[in-house]
């Protein structure tokens, strides 16, 4: 399971991070949650699972810990 460090780091650096619409609505969604990427506010995260739908998340956390 990843930590929120994690989510912000490889939702900052995702090449194929998109925003999901469907949170814009959430009251519960804080400022700077809205303005920060993270792969919990991407629309390819699976909360229930916690884990990319589109399996990049480890290619993109492997490319951070190498620079």
């Amino acid at each position: 399971m990843s930590n929120r460090e994690q989510l912000k780091a490889v939702g900052e650096m995702c090449p194929d991070f998109t925003f999901d619409d469907s949170l814009n609505k959430k009251a519960t969604m804080s400022t700077e949650e809205s303005l920060s990427r993270s792969c919990e506010i991407c629309s390819h995260w699976d909360v229930r699972n916690q884990k990319c739908r589109i399996d990049v998340f480890d290619d993109v956390l492997t490319s951070l810990d190498q620079t």
